[in-house]
């Protein structure tokens, strides 16, 4: 089943595709955990698309691994006691779904940096509905079956969820409950929504991609959605777990990268303090209007991204908002959703092979 089939059973089966996007870098402790709470939602209809930004530790080890296992790996449970031979016998089934999931991975061939890989995995999105989630987080099971209901009904364009702060141990240290929206209490008083989100991708067709210059990125882009028109709700239920970086200040949470972070938030809250939003749904209408407002198009579909990211013929690049440009691929696998069959490219001489199936052996692959 191709993207295109794929988006439109979706959307046949009363679920629109939701396109996740995993930006990773040096999380090899982390991602495979993130990865199997996204394998593991309860909603139908997902597209993951990993996109590793040069890691220097084994995350892409884990991630190969990760995708070797969704192909093949078993699992099994106790089933029945047979006394006769006094054994207990065990059946066996595929460890993850085999069905509602196409997976995408993009192994960059240098370091850009986190909103370009943002940028990277959202250049690859087909869904109605997309997000992303950084490969250090863990997803509730029932998180996007819960936040896709507002944006199915129609009621909004941007939901979000309440979390718990939890640290490396998965011990939670907080739950984060956020104020119910309104402009005023979600960018005036300070930035609270959009970390358990999710939105319509058509959002980004409007308002651009995230600012690659921008120090608190997905700050400075769900701003722009709001003053545009977007229609925000806030659901009260704790649906996603954010790691603390307490003892790991790496990566944006380093130091002096956390401060401008802090630095472009506040003038960030200042300037939504002197601005007043657009009408509720004005970007929709606007689209309408237009003509720009259409069903999302697969990869390689006129107007869709191209494999390298690159914007395809109908769609015109937010230039302004990008600092680097396409972000080079090395690597690119694509896992499909019925098949479960293996497509690798990349812009080297030699591609990786397939991933083998387990070996008998594997005691991982057959832990219930």
């Amino acid at each position: 089943m191709n993207p295109d089939q794929h988006l439109h059973a979706a959307t046949r089966s009363g679920h629109p595709l939701i396109s996740v996007v995993v930006p990773s870098y040096n999380h090899g402790r982390y991602i495979g955990a993130c990865l199997d709470s996204l394998m593991f939602q309860d909603y139908p209809n997902l597209e993951i698309i990993i996109t590793d930004d040069a890691s220097t530790d084994d995350s892409v080890a884990v991630i190969r691994r990760f995708l070797r296992d969704v192909a093949h790996a078993t699992a099994s449970y106790a089933c029945r006691y047979d006394p006769a031979a006094d054994v207990v016998e065990r059946a066996v089934h595929p460890r993850y779904a085999r069905t509602g999931r196409r997976i995408v991975f993009l192994r960059a061939e240098a370091n850009a940096g986190s909103t370009a890989n943002y940028n990277q995995g959202l250049s690859q999105c087909t869904g109605e509905y997309c997000t992303f989630v950084p490969a250090d987080d863990i997803c509730h099971p029932q998180l996007f079956s819960t936040l896709a209901w507002p944006l199915m009904d129609d009621t909004a364009d941007f939901a979000y969820a309440d979390m718990f702060v939890v640290d490396d141990d998965m011990r939670i240290l907080r739950e984060f409950r956020l104020p119910e929206h309104s402009f005023d209490a979600s960018f005036r008083s300070w930035y609270l929504c959009g970390v358990a989100k999710l939105y319509r991708r058509a959002l980004h067709d409007r308002f651009g991609p995230f600012d690659e210059t921008a120090d608190a990125d997905d700050h400075e882009c769900f701003l722009r959605f709001a003053l545009g028109g977007a229609r925000f709700v806030h659901v009260p239920h704790t649906l996603y777990s954010v790691r603390s970086h307490q003892g790991r200040e790496t990566g944006l949470h380093a130091p002096g990268r956390f401060a401008r972070l802090l630095e472009h938030s506040k003038r960030l809250t200042l300037m939504a303090r002197e601005r007043e939003p657009a009408p509720p749904g004005a970007w929709r209408e606007e689209m309408v209007s237009t003509g720009a407002l259409a069903a999302p198009a697969a990869p390689g579909a006129p107007g869709a991204p191209d494999a390298d990211g690159a914007p395809g013929a109908g769609r015109a690049p937010h230039a302004t908002h990008t600092a680097h440009g396409p972000h080079p691929v090395a690597e690119r696998v694509v896992l499909t959703d019925e098949e479960r069959s293996f497509f690798t490219e990349g812009n080297g001489a030699a591609t990786p092979s397939p991933p083998p199936p387990p070996p008998d052996d594997d005691e991982e692959a057959r832990r219930g």
